[in-house]
């Protein structure tokens, strides 16, 4: 994610560091098995996290739209970031927004990303990359796809 930040960021030069840049969830670029998109699948939301932390680390000014007004204190955790929209603040002022989509294939995941001036929605940079899909963990030998087992070299 920071490969790809930077190659956002050194693509425009049109981007103002004083302004502010809201960052969304980065969603599939493709349902999967012909159902719709999902509303926060676990990888598009860490991506966002990565962008979120990569961007403030660039010197960016990023809104955390998902900030609740107030620190909401409960037995197992305190809470202050939500997605439920009647607990966040009812208007969020943005210059730019960052958003994108990834697809997932065999061996990586592609991610497009692309930073959107608001309110003329001109896209001023924009980045593509892959991760391994092993990234994190070594490769299985022993996958399942399409409800098939597939198994690779021993």
């Amino acid at each position: 994610m920071e490969k790809l930040t930077r190659q956002l960021l050194t693509t425009s030069q049109f981007i103002d560091p004083a302004h502010t840049i809201a960052v969304g969830t980065i969603l599939p670029a493709l349902p999967t098995s012909g159902e719709p998109l999902p509303s926060d699948a676990a990888l598009g939301l860490q991506i966002q996290e990565s962008l979120m932390t990569f961007a403030t680390q660039a010197g960016l000014k990023v809104i955390d739209f998902k900030t609740m007004p107030n620190i909401k204190i409960e037995r197992q955790a305190d809470k202050m970031l939500s997605r439920d929209v009647d607990q966040l603040h009812a208007s969020i002022s943005a210059d730019y927004f960052l958003t994108g989509t990834y697809s997932q294939q065999e061996s990586n995941t592609m991610v497009n990303i692309r930073l959107i001036q608001l309110p003329e929605n001109i896209v001023l940079a924009a980045a593509t990359d892959y991760v391994p899909n092993d990234v994190m963990w070594s490769d299985s030998k022993v996958k399942l796809k399409h409800n098939q087992i597939y198994r690779s070299n021993y």
